[in-house]
């Protein structure tokens, strides 16, 4: 029974001490603590003004670690109730600290973060770790060394003052000093720039010494400009789905100024809640036109729901503020592509097309004729079709050739099959009439002068013709000439030189054929190029069949 009590106690005991360990956690505290490497620093507990120390015990511990800080005086880094003590401070330093007050009772811990950091090359102080304020032009200012109470006394007068890191010349008249201030009298714009306090800090008998740094930019409110943003400006942008984009806001303005993005009057760490969508620095850069500021809005991917949402940039100066908005707009379907795709095809359809017409020109024409599209030919008054000439009497050809592709070939596929009306001197012609007159009638009343070419010619009637027919043709360019080759010639030499220039024109229709049956079929390529000649056939009544001269 005894031993069973006092298992029963021990229990009890430990989870009493595990419950009194268990500390409410504040959090992260919201200001840094600075100091240059080599310079001192004491980090302030931030629980220290709110709570009677006296019955607290209080603990330092490295965040990253979990290293309680040692309480000896001596070592570089130690903890000093409420004062977490760096002597000197080393870039290493740098990080987050608890600071835990505890009692039998009650635990509570919060975290301060300390920054360590160099110098800027050149410079007597860091860029992005100053104390920076805004001041309308007055008749003096009067700038404190900041943050030096909590080192006790061991900081002295006098402090050392600089400016661009320059020492200043406090016997100049245009300064004075008082205790931990510099007094800038006669204030002007020029007196706008970087200040540095150095205060001299003894511990344990080494001197240190501690550093502040201050941008003061006065204001002539007179005549520095209203800032001027430069973007956005109430922009709509494109942006395709699932892309990146960095909305860059960026705005022109001689002082300090405070520059930051919202959605939905919230910051943009409250808009997403991955690293999707990240703020960058501010950042300040000299132009020509004056102080740029900019800071960077960064989508790693844009969203569906990223689209029609208005982003702000705001921009607060002096005692005024100012802000504008881009949407991020879904882009338009490209119809670039649909366009090029179009235009092709109908580039290559014409191009087929031309083709096409190129090659089966003569089928298509012959085609349209025989369709019930084509337009009937209205009556122009002439009698024949065409006019035949081809020469009686030659050598090389053979006569008997040339009259049975003449009198019976011709006849047979353009009068019988194709229903053209054909005249042909010998056949048509009636005894008695006057040759000369008979010709250039018969030639004005045709609507073609077929002229059929062998190998040798000679001087006869069909040298006449040939005549009546060029120069109705040529020179009352009244009449088209079909030239047709029974056989190839070899030697032009004696060809009139008006079939030379018809030939060399429109060129000859050559045949190749035989007298068969089937070289007799008007739908042999010789006989499509004789008909692609031909106007469109037209069948005669009787009686304009008959001679138009009787008058004899």
């Amino acid at each position: 029974m005894l031993r069973l009590l006092t298992c029963t106690l021990h229990i009890l005991t430990v989870m009493c001490l595990s419950l009194a360990e268990v500390c409410i956690d504040e959090g992260v505290e919201f200001d840094f603590e600075y100091a240059s490497v080599g310079e001192p620093l004491y980090a302030v507990c931030p629980l220290y003004n709110f709570l009677d120390s006296n019955n607290f015990n209080v603990t330092w511990i490295r965040n990253d670690t979990q290293a309680e800080i040692t309480s000896d005086t001596n070592a570089r880094v130690h903890q000093d109730q409420n004062f977490l003590k760096f002597i000197p401070a080393a870039l290493d330093d740098s990080g987050s600290y608890q600071c835990i007050f505890r009692n039998s009772t009650m635990c509570i811990k919060k975290i301060r973060r300390v920054v360590v950091f160099n110098y800027d090359d050149g410079l007597c102080y860091n860029h992005s770790i100053k104390f920076r304020s805004e001041i309308t032009l007055t008749t003096s200012l009067t700038i404190e060394c900041p943050f030096l109470d909590n080192y006790g006394n061991y900081w002295k007068i006098p402090v050392k003052w600089f400016k661009e890191c320059e020492p200043l010349d406090l016997d100049s008249g245009h300064y004075g000093t008082a205790p931990k201030a510099l007094i800038v009298k006669n204030l002007s714009t020029e007196d706008s720039g970087n200040y540095t306090c150095e205060v001299p800090f003894i511990y344990n008998g080494v001197t240190y010494k501690l550093s502040r740094t201050m941008e003061h930019t006065i204001l002539d409110l007179e005549k520095d400009p209203e800032p001027v943003m430069l973007y956005p400006k109430n922009d709509i942008i494109e942006v395709e789905l699932g892309t990146p984009i960095t909305l860059s806001c960026r705005a022109l303005f001689n002082g300090s100024t405070l520059l930051f993005w919202t959605f939905n009057e919230s910051l943009i760490s409250d808009y997403a809640g991955e690293d999707r969508v990240i703020t960058g620095d501010p950042v300040e850069t000299v132009t020509e036109d004056g102080l740029l500021h900019f800071i960077d809005l960064n989508f790693t991917k844009v969203l569906e729901e990223d689209y029609n949402r208005k982003f702000y940039c705001h921009m607060f100066y002096t005692t005024k503020s100012i802000k504008f908005y881009v949407t991020i707009k879904k882009p338009d379907p490209n119809l670039q592509g649909v366009l090029i795709a179009v235009f092709l095809s109908l580039f290559l359809v014409i191009v087929i097309a031309i083709i096409t017409i190129r090659i089966f020109k003569v089928d298509i024409v012959l085609w349209y004729r025989s369709s019930c599209l084509a337009k009937r030919a209205s009556n122009d008054g002439k009698m024949y079709d065409a006019y035949v000439i081809y020469p009686k009497k030659f050598s090389g050809t053979s006569s008997y050739e040339m009259d049975i592709f003449v009198l019976k070939v011709l006849p047979e596929v353009l009068e019988k099959q194709c229903a053209y009306q054909l005249f042909i001197l010998g056949r048509d012609d009636l005894p008695g009439q006057a040759l000369m007159d008979l010709v250039d009638e018969t030639i004005s009343q045709s609507r073609r002068v077929i002229i059929v070419l062998g190998n040798m010619f000679c001087v006869d009637e069909s040298d006449f013709e040939q005549k009546i027919a060029m120069y109705d043709a040529l020179i009352r360019n009244k009449i088209k000439v079909i030239l047709i080759e029974i056989e190839k010639i070899t030697d032009y030499t004696t060809v009139p030189e008006s079939i030379k220039y018809i030939k060399q024109k429109q060129g000859v229709v050559r045949w190749k054929g035989e007298f068969t049956e089937d070289a007799l079929s008007p739908n042999t390529r010789f006989w499509k190029n004789i008909r692609y000649q031909m106007p469109p056939a037209h069948r005669y009544s009787d009686s304009e069949l008959h001679y138009i001269h009787s008058e004899d």
